[in-house]
């Protein structure tokens, strides 16, 4: 437990960096909040879909996890959406925002914060994955 905890600090002092700027905050800020956006609706369809399944053909049941689903899906598209319209917006208002708008920027932004917090690349050797010829050819061993 001791473990996670400082390396959930670690990893969350790795993200807020000291040198900063604030247009990197609000890239930082708006690749979070998508991230946590598409989670939270992937987590709400899988949960509602199972409560779906699990219904037994009883319309009270069905009803709430279809308009569940469906507002989930919908959240999902709007937030695609908003990724591609408002730096469109932006610039219609002389706005400069290709500094932390531009969805280029965002998905890079997410990927990178994917890997950071979801994925410890640090405890497993990525050499065996890159280079196939690094597999051992026998697996007597295992």
């Amino acid at each position: 437990m001791i473990i996670e905890t400082a390396y959930a600090i670690e990893t969350w002092a790795s993200i807020l960096s000291d040198n900063m700027e604030f247009w990197d905050f609000v890239l930082l800020a708006i690749s979070i909040f998508v991230l946590s956006a598409w989670i939270f609706s992937i987590l709400f369809i899988l949960w509602w879909g199972l409560l779906l399944i699990l219904s037994g053909g009883k319309d009270d049941k069905i009803k709430p996890a279809i308009n569940t689903i469906r507002y989930a899906v919908i959240g999902i598209i709007v937030t695609v959406f908003t990724i591609f319209v408002f730096p469109i917006l932006g610039r219609l208002l002389w706005l400069d925002v290709e500094k932390y708008a531009e969805p280029k920027k965002i998905f890079q932004k997410i990927e990178e914060l994917w890997t950071q917090i979801f994925w410890n690349s640090s405890s497993y050797n990525w050499d065996n994955i890159q280079n196939p010829d690094a597999l051992p050819s026998d697996f007597s061993d295992l």
